[in-house]
C-alpha cells in the first residue's frame, strides 16, 4: 500500500456494482493462480456476462410486453418447438447439470465460466438466428414456441446465476416471473 498500487475497492464496486466485482473474481482466472485486479478487467467481465445476459433479458421483456406474452399460459412441453429451440434447451440443461457438479466439488470457475459461455450461445446464437420469430405480427405456434423458449432460458439462468449475481437475478427474476406469476417463490 505504501508504493500506492492498490486499487480501492469502494471505487470499483460504486462505479461497476457488487454483482460485476463478484462475478470478475469467479472468472478472472483459477482461484490457485494468482492474478491482477484492475478496474478494466471488472469491466470486461460485467460486460461479457452480466452485459450479455442483461441485453437478452431486455430483449425478451421488450417484445414480450409489445405482444402481451404471458408465460404461465404455455407449457415448454407442448410447444412445436423448432431445432434452434431444442439446441439451446438442450444446452440449457447440460448447463443445469454442469453447474449442479461443479458447485458440488466447489468447482466455482468451472461453474461460472460454463453459465458466461450459455449466455453468449443464447445472445449470439439463439436470439439472433431467431430475431424474425419474435417480430412476426400476430401469435402464431412459432412465435410462441419462441417466446416459451426464450423464457424457460431465461427464468433457468437467472436461478443458475443468484448465488453468482444476486442482485441481477433478483432484478430479472422479480420482473420476467413474478411479475406474471403471482405464486411463483
Amino acid at each position: 500500500k505504501h508504493k500506492g498500487n492498490v486499487v480501492d475497492p469502494w471505487s470499483v464496486l460504486d462505479k461497476q456494482g457488487s454483482d460485476a466485482v463478484r462475478w470478475y473474481f469467479y472468472t478472472s482466472s483459477a482461484p490457485w493462480l494468482p492474478s491482477r485486479f484492475y478496474a478494466d478487467a471488472v469491466s470486461e467481465a460485467q460486460r461479457k456476462y452480466l452485459g450479455t445476459l442483461w441485453n437478452t433479458y431486455c430483449f425478451y421483456v421488450l417484445y414480450a410486453e409489445i405482444d402481451k406474452f404471458d408465460p404461465t399460459k404455455d407449457d415448454i412441453n407442448k410447444c412445436a418447438l423448432t431445432v434452434m429451440d431444442k439446441w439451446i434447451l438442450s444446452g440449457l440443461n447440460t448447463l443445469v447439470d454442469t453447474v449442479d457438479k461443479n458447485l458440488n466439488e466447489y468447482k466455482i470457475f468451472e461453474a461460472a465460466r460454463a453459465m458466461q459461455d450459455f449466455a453468449d450461445s443464447l445472445s449470439n446464437w439463439y436470439v439472433r438466428r431467431c430475431r424474425r420469430r419474435f417480430w412476426v405480427s400476430g401469435e402464431g405456434e412459432d412465435k410462441i414456441a419462441a417466446f416459451t423458449t426464450l423464457y424457460t432460458a431465461l427464468k433457468t439462468l437467472t436461478l443458475l446465476t443468484a448465488p453468482f449475481t444476486p442482485f441481477m437475478a433478483e432484478s430479472i427474476y422479480g420482473n420476467i416471473v413474478l411479475s406474471v406469476d403471482k405464486s411463483a417463490p
